[in-house]
């Protein structure tokens, strides 16, 4: 018989608390208490999520193809956290404002608000909104990654989503939030986009974990991945190498059959069975890096993505024109094209050898250009035009000692032009600019012209908007182009190669170009940017709004020096007979 006060105990104890012990790992709490579709939450269809999602590691990130359900598993286990951890604060990042909204309403809500894991007795009308959710007695904020929210919370753990979608410099401030908790957690999760960038690069200095198999025929363990190496497509050719090369046309000629497709071993290349998880197992290629801990998530870490889902992803961004996103989302894999980063030999072909600086023969037209920071990136060139300079100067300037350096450079060189970073020593360009009597002008990235000069209210200073994809395009194309010689390098020749590929230039359908900074180490690009506008400013190749500049040359005896007179309410600058300035 059935006893009626043990059966109100037990229910007031499953409605009061969670399913929990000591010894329950985070999956193993999530699979406890919160459900999929009405029916418990498992990893039987994605093995490989278990151990992400028992890892309470304080420093992760895991590199993810899309459609591995690894999101749903970063929400579940942030909830877990909450839940498991009382009155604590735990930020969940999105990249912006529209994947906030709808990650936050049709994910987090729903199943906040219907698990019985998050609404235990006691906790009647709990604060719930799009940006804040509270868990019984602990909270999570979920945010777009504005600027306001990473500076005005502080938590005990933050989960960053689509890392490589996120302004890099958000994230460090949310990470700054977590200074006074005992938990220090930070994990991030994203599809990758560049080598050595967002995801890619917490994950190269990770202990970088990978999904390993063994064959069952051979006890060959692997990571398999998409190349030739593993994949079998009956009626390929053997001339085709790279499996990126398959198009429509390719399908059609040698009759692919893309269903009969599978994954063999590298060794004895017998079938591998991806979906039998007793063979499976995540090792690390660096267990002795225990600060960082890293996952690399691949197609084939599950069986459920096939060879023809990832042929057909595979053409249907080739019509696209967009092979980075197939190799991002689909793969997994950060992705830069050839034209699309700096590469080392074009790199090293404009080094000309003479790595101490020259004043060179005293009359060349020179160009300043400046990048601004705690420390200033110094760039000189002399030259005719964009397509005969060389960079004569690269030095690295304390902003303290920046205008004295200035001030010896317009007496060393020929200076007819220079820009320099407007934003943020806006006083300090000014200066500049009045120092230099007008040579060296305030620039800031803003508009879609190339450049264009703007007046300043008070009627003595100017700047100029230029467009930052068109200028840093120019310093890619003269480098390429070995149309650039690099010259009183000093030290630094491996600093300047080092930012020269820092940036990769950005492509995707229906949006604007854009270079990204991979690291943030990419000073002298644009120091370089700035002289090469300064060259075209000079010259006369600029936006129709610009002020005209103009090189004059007189015939007469070499005053030899140099002097400063005025002509037509202009200031010229005289150096051995022959006068600049505009």
């Amino acid at each position: 018989m059935a006893n009626k006060y043990i059966d109100d105990f037990l229910s007031t104890l499953k409605n009061r608390y969670n399913l929990d012990s000591k010894s329950m790992s985070w999956g193993d709490w999530i699979c406890a208490n919160t459900r999929m579709k009405g029916r418990p939450f498992t990893f039987d269809r994605y093995p490989f999520q278990k151990q992400i999602a028992d890892d309470p590691h304080p420093n992760l990130d895991c590199i993810k193809p899309s459609q591995v359900g690894l999101s749903e598993v970063q929400i579940r286990k942030s909830l877990c956290f909450l839940a498991r951890n009382r009155g604590t604060t735990l930020i969940f990042t999105l990249p912006n404002e529209k994947m906030f909204k709808r990650m936050s309403q049709t994910r987090i809500m729903p199943l906040v608000e219907e698990e019985k894991a998050f609404n235990l007795d006691g906790y009647d009308k709990p604060t719930r909104s799009m940006g804040l959710m509270q868990i019984n007695d602990s909270y999570l904020y979920v945010t777009g990654s504005t600027e306001g929210d990473a500076t005005s919370i502080s938590a005990d753990a933050v989960m960053n989503d689509e890392v490589d979608l996120t302004d890099q410099s958000m994230l460090a401030l949310f990470n700054s939030r977590l200074q006074n908790s005992d938990h220090k957690i930070n994990q991030r999760f994203s599809t990758p986009t560049f080598h050595n960038y967002g995801v890619d690069q917490g994950y190269q200095a990770s202990d970088q974990h990978e999904y390993m198999i063994k064959c069952q025929c051979c006890n060959h363990w692997q990571v398999p991945v998409f190349t030739r190496d593993f994949v079998h497509i009956p009626g390929l050719p053997d001339e085709v190498e790279a499996l990126h090369q398959i198009d429509d046309k390719m399908i059609d000629d040698y009759s692919l059959d893309l269903i009969n497709a599978s994954v063999n071993c590298e060794k004895c290349h017998m079938p591998l069975d991806l979906s039998a998880s007793e063979y499976r197992e995540w090792v690390p290629k660096f267990p002795s890096r225990t600060h960082a801990r890293g996952y690399r998530v691949r197609p084939f870490s599950t069986h459920r993505l096939s060879v023809e889902y990832i042929v057909s992803q595979l053409l249907r961004y080739k019509r696209k024109d967009f092979l980075r996103g197939w190799y991002n989302t689909v793969l997994g894999e950060p992705y830069t094209d050839g034209n699309a980063r700096l590469s080392d030999v074009d790199i090293e072909a404009c080094f000309t050898g003479l790595a101490m600086p020259t004043a060179g023969n005293g009359w060349e037209p020179a160009y300043i250009g400046l990048d601004m920071g705690q420390t200033c990136h110094l760039t000189v060139g002399v030259g005719t035009d964009v397509n005969n300079i060389t960079a004569v100067v690269f030095e690295a300037i304390p902003v303290d000692r920046l205008a004295q350096r200035i001030e010896d450079v317009l007496h060393t060189y020929n200076v007819i032009g220079g820009m320099v970073d407007r934003h943020p020593y806006t006083p300090t360009s000014k200066a500049l600019f009045a120092l230099s009597g007008g040579r060296i002008l305030p620039a800031e990235y803003r508009g879609s012209k190339e450049i264009n000069i703007i007046e300043e209210a008070d009627g003595e200073h100017k700047y100029c908007q230029v467009n930052r994809t068109m200028l840093l395009d120019e310093v890619a194309r003269v480098v390429r182009n070995h149309r650039i010689k690099f010259s009183g390098y000093g030290m630094q020749k491996g600093i300047i190669a080092e930012h020269l590929k820092d940036m990769v230039r950005d492509e995707q359908p229906e949006k604007e170009a854009q270079w990204v900074k991979l690291t943030g180490n990419d000073h002298y690009f644009h120091s370089l940017g700035f002289m090469l506008s300064a060259v075209k400013l000079s010259v006369g190749r600029y936006g129709s709004n610009a002020e005209h500049r103009q090189m004059v040359g007189l015939v007469g005896a070499d005053i030899g020096g140099a002097s400063e007179i005025n002509i037509y309410g202009s200031k010229k600058f005289n150096r051995g007979g022959m006068i600049y300035g505009g």
